[in-house]
């Protein structure tokens, strides 16, 4: 099929008329001076007609709208602005642009532009000067081999089509009509079949497919990184970040395209030209900090029409700031899973959605974008485990490797490698249906825990918490003015001597008191011990203050029930074993222990504190004559408890 030109022509007119009009500058020029004419007008009338305001009226008029003019006419003005590239500063990138002239056929010397985004052109002018567009962030993950081929691809395209044809081919990469493509396809085969013959097949498909990466690697990076803060105006550390990104985080490694990337040659090539070979590394090219902020600053238009025009380091964003955008996407995806379920959704359904793999499903903005994750369903599982970990107090260990936090117990999580586990099935070890508002309740004890164990004290913690409690100044999270939940309807009314560790503020010790035991409750917190007393002022309950990790010596096997809820858990989980060595020794002859326990998986993840039993620690308990009862493995939703009971022969 030949090119239909009239066709191609009207099309090119439709879709960029206004390129062929006056330029920006020429408009301006235009409209200050109908401006003019028509101010003079009313000003010369005003004289005529002898009114003083006439003539102020005429100059106020022409004052206000000229400032108008002038600044919806200057933003266009600088709307896809290209900058001199300064070569004299970059004799590699100056070599690389003299071989591929002369390995395309030219001989002359080319105009060299500077552009914000992944650019890779070569144009001819309208006085047959060849000018080069390069985009910095090509710069900086390209290699020179690969830049060269890409340029050497280009100036064929001056070279071999006329200007009707590249609107068309153009055209058509924009709007994929069937007719272009037909009309299209001849040219581009024999634009490449003889850039395959001038720089070789294997260069040609290697250097199609870094460009492909780097564009995909830039828009995910201006998506995730710059565009929720691009109201802000321009970052200055923009390219910064793209830089260590590719060069410190592998991006260009794990990036994965969309299947209709830009450059789609796997026609040409008659076969998938990605495949998985190894990315060279880019040349990490640097401008001057100034030309650098003022790309930033078009990255910024382009983003958003009217940016605010100012600038900020994305590296010197506090944490509070990344937190909102993640809860703002984790709000986003729920919405999604709503308007696909038809019901307000919870993040049980999102994870339910990534385990079927049916995140397709979804509406959701990043569908549309390549990303360097795993899967979709990864994606969609990362806003909801980044926001639970931060509220929980974890924040990111370098501002442009936000996969990665470390919490304030020193611990360190990948939030990808988490969300891929959770996508399999596997346990995760943390509730992902955090409040999106309020105080989180372990956050007190997350900060007091952290800081008691880098003083080396596993246990003073508590007192801490609870002393604040007592005051206000933070939140005992188990307490919950009541019995655990777990414990009513399992322990039966009886007689005899009854042990509560790590009794807290009392409520489970006044239930098992109430049974009918003779009940002794204690905590390592003086201020707990305190709270319970004041809390149940004549109490048949005896609290005393004690540590379980070193007990009195006359409670060894003296009571015939100890009641074991989520103490040990609360310990760290070097002393878990120490731990529950000493509550089993609290069961006398024929006595019964009951224990209640958040649990995970051996190897789960841990997102302390607490730090939950595993089934090995939970089989612990029946050692040294204690045999097992019963052991309950419930689970609910997000959450993994264990109750269960075991008894020493008489």
């Amino acid at each position: 099929m030949g090119l239909p030109r009239i066709r191609v022509s009207w099309l090119w007119l439709r879709e960029y008329w206004w390129r062929l009009w006056l330029g920006e500058r020429v408009k301006l020029l235009a409209g200050l001076a109908g401006l003019a004419v028509v101010a003079s007008g009313l000003a010369l009338l005003g004289v005529v007609l002898g009114l003083a305001e006439v003539v102020w009226s005429a100059a106020a008029f022409f004052g206000l709208t000229a400032l108008v003019l002038v600044k919806g006419r200057w933003q266009r003005l600088q709307r896809n602005e290209t900058f001199v590239f300064p070569l004299d500063d970059h004799p590699r990138v100056a070599a690389v642009i003299a071989d591929a002239m002369r390995a395309a056929g030219f001989d002359s010397t080319p105009e060299v532009r500077l552009t914000a985004l992944t650019t890779i052109a070569a144009l001819e002018k309208l006085n047959g000067k060849v000018q080069f567009q390069l985009g910095l962030p090509m710069l900086i993950g390209m290699s020179e081999r690969d830049l060269h081929t890409v340029l050497v691809r280009e100036l064929l395209v001056v070279k071999r089509w006329r200007r009707l044809e590249r609107w068309a081919v153009f055209l058509f990469l924009y709007r994929q009509e069937k007719w272009l493509e037909e009309a299209c396809q001849p040219l581009r085969q024999a634009l490449w079949a003889e850039a395959r013959s001038v720089v070789g097949a294997e260069r040609l498909r290697a250097a199609s497919r870094a460009e492909v990466y780097v564009q995909s690697a830039l828009s995910w990076y201006l998506a995730r990184y710059v565009s929720p803060f691009a109201h802000l105006g321009g970052a200055r550390d923009l390219y910064d970040g793209f830089r260590w990104k590719i060069q410190h985080d592998g991006l260009l490694g794990r990036i994965r395209p969309l299947p209709d990337g830009s450059v789609d040659c796997r026609d040409l090539f008659g076969e998938e030209p990605w495949g998985a070979a190894e990315l060279p590394d880019g040349m990490g090219l640097r401008m001057d900090d100034r030309l650098e902020r003022r790309l930033a600053q078009e990255v910024s238009r382009r983003l958003l029409d009217d940016p605010a025009g100012q600038s900020y380091r994305l590296g010197e964003r506090p944490a509070a700031a990344w937190a909102g955008v993640m809860e703002g996407e984790r709000a986003t995806l729920i919405e999604a899973v709503s308007q696909l379920h038809g019901r307000p959704a919870t993040s049980s359904d999102v994870l339910a959605l990534a385990v079927a793999g049916r995140i397709g499903e979804l509406d959701w903005w990043h569908r549309d974008y390549p990303c360097p994750h795993p899967s979709r369903d990864v994606c969609a599982l990362i806003p909801l485990f980044d926001v639970a970990l931060r509220r929980k107090g974890y924040v990111h260990e370098h501002p442009f490797a936000q996969r990665v936090l470390a919490g304030p117990l020193g611990d360190r999580v990948d939030v990808v490698e988490l969300a891929a586990a959770a996508g399999r099935g596997e346990p995760y070890g943390i509730l992902l249906g955090v409040p999106m508002t309020g105080r989180d309740p372990d956050e007190d004890a997350i900060r007091l825990a952290a800081e008691s164990l880098a003083q080396g004290d596993a246990t003073g913690w508590f007192e801490r918490l609870y002393a604040e409690s007592a005051t206000g100044d933070a939140i005992v999270p188990w307490d919950s003015r009541s019995p655990h939940f777990l414990l009513p309807g399992w322990v039966a009314p009886g007689r005899g001597r009854a042990l509560v560790v790590g009794a807290g503020l009392g409520d489970d010790a006044e239930f098992v008191a109430g049974l009918g035991y003779e009940t002794v409750a204690f905590d390592v917190s003086e201020s707990a011990v305190r709270l319970a007393q004041e809390r149940f002022p004549g109490s048949t309950v005896r609290y005393e203050v004690a540590d379980l990790l070193d007990p009195p010596p006359e409670w060894r096997r003296a009571f015939d029930l100890v009641v074991e809820v989520m103490t040990v858990q609360a310990l760290p989980e070097p002393l878990h074993a120490q731990a529950i060595a000493g509550v089993a020794e609290f069961v006398g002859p024929g006595g019964t222990l009951l224990v209640i326990a958040s649990g995970r998986e051996e190897g789960g993840p841990v997102f302390a504190p607490p730090w939950p039993l595993t089934p090995s620690e939970i089989e612990a308990f029946a050692a040294d004559g204690l045999e097992t009862v019963q052991v309950e493995d419930l689970r609910d939703g997000e959450r993994h408890r264990w109750r269960a009971a075991f008894r020493r022969l008489p």
